[in-house]
């Protein structure tokens, strides 16, 4: 749900139907899959999908093998679905590592478990402006903006004939 808001606020409906977003949205979640594992007794780890080369890595690869085969077809459909996911796949991965019981991002290479510190923002009179799950949930959103605006850039470069410089100085245009 987390994915498909964030998703939805950095304007990634422009392009794509809702239902194309909630999709990858919901395809983000799939790494949860090694929670229903430990609990049918089919796996020995609780977090053992929750790792940069299943979660971020595995994806990336995907996004740029698809690039490869699709560029110049004037078609996108993996590209974007790779990317997306992969930006949302990071964003879940963040939101995991916050609280218990954290991420073992290198796992099965390392079993050590990684947290993002307790954190928020406050006036020096120590009054709270923001609270800790407020700036965990700007940092996703920042993510995923961030991957928007690789997939607008590289939608101007395909679609538009853009070169690159030009594509991303069209993209920070329409941003900002």
């Amino acid at each position: 749900m987390l994915a498909l808001l964030a998703g939805l606020a950095v304007g990634l409906h422009k392009r794509h139907k809702v239902s194309y977003i909630a999709l990858i949205a919901l395809a983000a979640v799939f790494i949860d899959l090694d929670h229903f594992l430990v609990i049918l007794g089919y796996g020995t780890n609780y977090r053992s999908m929750h790792n940069v080369f299943v979660a971020i890595l595995t994806p990336a690869m995907l996004f740029f093998i698809s690039w490869y085969y699709e560029r110049g077809t004037g078609k996108d459909t993996f590209r974007t679905f790779f990317l997306l996911l992969t930006i949302m796949l990071a964003g879940h991965l963040i939101a995991d590592m916050v609280g218990a019981p954290g991420v073992k991002l290198f796992y099965p290479y390392s079993e050590k478990t990684y947290f993002l510190p307790d954190y928020v923002l406050a006036l020096p009179n120590g009054w709270e402006i923001i609270g800790r799950d407020g700036v965990y949930m700007t940092i996703y959103v920042v993510i995923i903006f961030i991957g928007a605006l690789i997939h607008d850039a590289l939608y101007y470069q395909e679609h538009k004939n853009m070169s690159g410089k030009d594509a991303i100085k069209k993209t920070l245009r329409d941003y900002f």
